[in-house]
């Protein structure tokens, strides 16, 4: 079994609110609320933790949720790697009511200093023995020369080091250009990897060059609750159905899918890539169907 590094740059300290109903312009009194830690990498780890991956958070808490942050995290049991040197963390709030859409508000973007990420690079240079190295969700301020040391190693990571990314926004062309072993990501995203009139291309022909283009021979494509798209190597990319279900709360089904792909890929020998996004579909589909990221039964 491989470890799994996961790796968040913009931590969130996120309260949900629960109200019977709730409209705009009034003052409101939540009828219960409760507080958890999100980002796509910590998504990511409670999902492997489930499936009993090896795994390590690697994020960067800070301010005054930082301390909060790293509690709820020890209590879920995720082992993390944390930074907190000139870190701010980021904080948001979900509202839920009866027969209203589930809405989220976010914060500004979490800082992240440089010493906190060169405190990272170094971590990582310590670990013993190869690795998975999961990218998960966006780089605030990618292109800040304080992510300078990151990209460095990144690029000059040894043969021990795995690299798998479900990556968006800026930074996304540029880890797709470091010969990852495996992208996920949403439809949206895969249209970020192309200019112009190209974007307009089918799935499948836009997959097919985002192969040959980017060095990567495996990929998977996710909409929501429509069709999902692999491409596995040199053949043709091939789509599936999610399995339909009365969506409760769609947050997170993404990271179970991410999550799902990297144990089965690295930590199990059965499994190729279109039988892996098939369960990891299946599994994203049961966390869809309730509330809370991740609480279904495997």
């Amino acid at each position: 079994m491989l470890k799994t590094v996961t790796f968040t740059a913009n931590l969130l300290a996120e309260t949900t609110y629960e109200f019977s109903r709730w409209n705009e312009g009034k003052t409101q009194r939540a009828k219960a609320e409760s507080f958890q830690v999100g980002g796509k990498g910590i998504n990511v780890s409670k999902m492997l933790n489930k499936l009993g991956a090896d795994n390590q958070a690697l994020c960067f808490p800070g301010g005054d949720f930082g301390p909060a942050c790293e509690r709820w995290l020890a209590e879920q049991g995720i082992e993390t790697l944390a930074f907190h040197e000139g870190c701010v963390t980021r904080s948001g709030s979900v509202v839920r009511s009866g027969g209203q859409d589930e809405t989220t508000f976010l914060g500004v973007d979490s800082v992240v200093s440089e010493d906190a990420i060169r405190e990272a690079v170094a971590e990582l240079d310590a670990i013993e023995g190869a690795f998975v190295f999961a990218v998960c969700g966006s780089v605030q301020g990618w292109e800040d020369p304080i992510w300078d040391c990151l990209r460095n190693w990144v690029e000059k990571r040894g043969e021990e080091v795995t690299l798998v990314v479900d990556n968006y926004g800026p930074s996304l062309p540029w880890f797709a250009r470091q010969k990852p072993d495996l992208v996920k990501f949403n439809r949206d995203e895969l249209e970020l990897l192309f200019e112009g009139e190209e974007r307009k291309q089918e799935t499948p022909e836009l997959l097919r060059k985002a192969r040959l283009r980017f060095s990567c021979d495996r990929w998977v494509v996710t909409n929501g609750a429509e069709a999902i798209w692999v491409l596995d190597g040199e053949g043709e990319a091939v789509s599936f159905e999610p399995r339909k279900v009365k969506c409760v709360s769609p947050v997170g089904c993404g990271d179970i899918v991410f999550a799902t792909l990297i144990d089965c890929l690295y930590n199990k020998s059965n499994y190729a890539l279109l039988e892996a996004a098939k369960l990891a579909s299946e599994y994203a589909s049961r966390s869809a169907a309730m509330l809370g990221i991740a609480e279904f039964d495997l």
